[in-house]
């Protein structure tokens, strides 16, 4: 029978897998669009994978070592890449008044 720490760390390691597998899915994938694919990214796309490529290493590291605090560390990265986001996408959808070219144009 497992004890509630050990409950909670191996949910934790779980949650971390997730989140490391999440981030090197999305920059193999973007990778692939750029290099194979051969659509440039724009500038805030060079921005945002700025942020996400960390993450494959830093998620990675921490689920080897099961570190449970590497939210100190990894949470700033995404809510950094997550905002530059939102603004790339409320300027492609016109919310914000700017012109935008889309990513392929760049």
């Amino acid at each position: 029978m497992e004890t509630p720490l050990k409950q909670h760390q191996s949910g934790a390691w779980a949650l971390l897998l997730c989140a490391w597998l999440l981030a090197l899915v999305s920059t193999i994938a973007v990778l692939f669009v750029g290099e194979v694919m051969g659509q440039l990214p724009c500038v805030l796309c060079w921005f945002q994978r700025a942020f996400m490529f960390p993450l494959v290493l830093v998620l990675g590291v921490a689920c080897f070592l099961s570190d449970a605090g590497v939210w100190r560390y990894a949470l700033p990265l995404a809510v950094m890449g997550w905002l530059i986001a939102l603004y790339h996408n409320l300027l492609y959808f016109g919310l914000i008044p700017e012109s935008i070219k889309p990513c392929g144009a760049a």
